[in-house]
């Protein structure tokens, strides 16, 4: 049988004694002492849409917390990791994949080449592509850890590591015409073909450009190909342009594009009225 309240019942102190009170309205609550450590702010049932908002979540959070709380969606939408989170996530990552590097190249070997998503035909050469390969990386830094300092200037700052054979002649050499064949290819991996210079000497080397950009900052802009113009007719989704439509209701002319000038019978809401 349920327990009625009655007046007695509320003098008696059978509800329980408030202990918090709420943020907004300022109406007296009771919380459990565990929902008061887990809470930042404590509300009403009338005012816990505000107090969600006081309590740091943006909108977008909280409509992502709000469509979270519907059957069969994601209820962590909305909330983002802490910084010291990822770096928990990431390092975990990294260390089961370099202790099983038998998954790792399996699970590549799903998703490169034209398995990727990314795949646009094999466009990208050959040449960046190797050199985003872990070799490649760890040829570079062997190369910097053995000079230790630029070879041309000796500054510590900024430093690269340059083909005394060029990259480019080495592929064509030993008929490099993959990442496999780079791979097995010791040749590129040489360290002695490499020798430590900063971005200046680098590209002064290379016959390059370069440029002061802010303080302490240099780069290397690309000289841009002149390209031809692909404005109006040039361009190969034009269509006519603008053109001349008269309106059925004043008999005025007025401009609209070639797509949509069929459909243009007036020229103003006044005259579609």
């Amino acid at each position: 049988m349920s327990r009625l309240i009655s007046l007695d019942n509320l003098r008696s102190g059978w509800m329980r004694t408030p202990n918090c009170k709420c943020i907004i309205c300022e109406k007296p609550l009771y919380r459990r002492p565990n929902e008061l450590r887990h809470v930042r702010h404590v509300a009403c049932m009338s005012h816990r849409n505000e107090a969600q908002m006081l309590s740091g979540i943006s909108e977008a959070q909280y409509a992502g917390l709000a469509l979270g709380r519907r059957k069969g969606t994601n209820n962590r939408e909305g909330y983002t990791h802490k910084e010291s989170s990822k770096r928990k996530i990431s390092a975990a990552n990294h260390a089961y994949w370099l202790a099983h590097p038998d998954l790792a190249l399996a699970r590549g070997a799903k998703v490169r080449g034209a398995l990727s998503p990314h795949w646009k035909g094999g466009s990208s050469r050959l040449n960046i592509s190797i050199r985003t390969m872990t070799e490649y990386r760890t040829w570079a830094e062997a190369v910097k850890e053995r000079d230790t300092c630029c070879l041309r200037c000796g500054t510590t700052v900024n430093l690269e590591s340059h083909h005394l054979l060029e990259f480019a002649a080495l592929l064509v050499e030993y008929g490099v015409k993959n990442r496999e064949d780079a791979r097995a290819c010791h040749a590129l991996w040489d360290v002695s073909n490499g020798r430590t210079l900063c971005e200046r000497c680098h590209n002064n080397e290379h016959g390059r450009v370069h440029v002061s950009h802010g303080a302490g900052r240099r780069f290397v802009p690309k000289v841009p190909t002149p390209r031809p113009s692909m404005a109006g007719s040039a361009n190969p989704n034009w269509k006519g342009g603008l053109v001349t439509v008269q309106c059925q209701t004043c008999g005025g002319d007025f401009l609209r594009k070639s797509s949509v000038a069929p459909k243009s019978k007036f020229c103003s809401n006044r005259c579609r009225r």
